[in-house]
């Protein structure tokens, strides 16, 4: 689980990082275990979780908590914080089904060439419903 959310942190900062290079970031995680792991990033540790192999990857490409470990740690406006299980947040919701729309894919039970559509219509749906849930709150 951790390593799953670490990953999730890891290619939502990549895309962030390439659209918007050296804006303020806050990332928040519901999960103490990442949390904690990425706090000892950013002060220099290089513990990994347990289990997680840090060898290079195909093609010498170097795995993913790995980049994150050095996002973390050399990243200044980078800043991580707790968020409470947030379950019945839109968005939240939203991002769950991302990440299992990810995994459903990477099985092979959804064609890696649908991603592409699918990801903007589930996206603009929750955000959608997040600004309706917003605009009843405020009356």
């Amino acid at each position: 689980m951790v390593v799953t959310e670490l990953r999730a942190v890891y290619w939502g900062l990549r895309r962030i990082f390439a659209a918007h290079p050296g804006r303020p970031v806050e990332v928040r995680v519901d999960n103490l275990g990442a949390l904690a792991l990425l706090h000892e990033w950013q002060n220099g540790g290089d513990r990994m979780p347990d289990g997680y192999e840090t060898r290079l990857r195909s093609q010498g490409r170097r795995p993913s908590l790995v980049k994150l470990q050095m996002y973390a740690e050399y990243t200044p406006g980078l800043t991580f914080v707790h968020e409470k299980a947030h379950v019945g947040n839109p968005l939240n919701e939203a991002a769950d089904s991302l990440a299992k729309l990810g995994l459903r894919s990477l099985h092979g039970r959804v064609p890696v060439t649908e991603i592409p559509r699918l990801v903007p219509l589930w996206a603009s749906g929750a955000l959608a419903e997040y600004r309706r849930g917003r605009d009843r709150e405020r009356g």
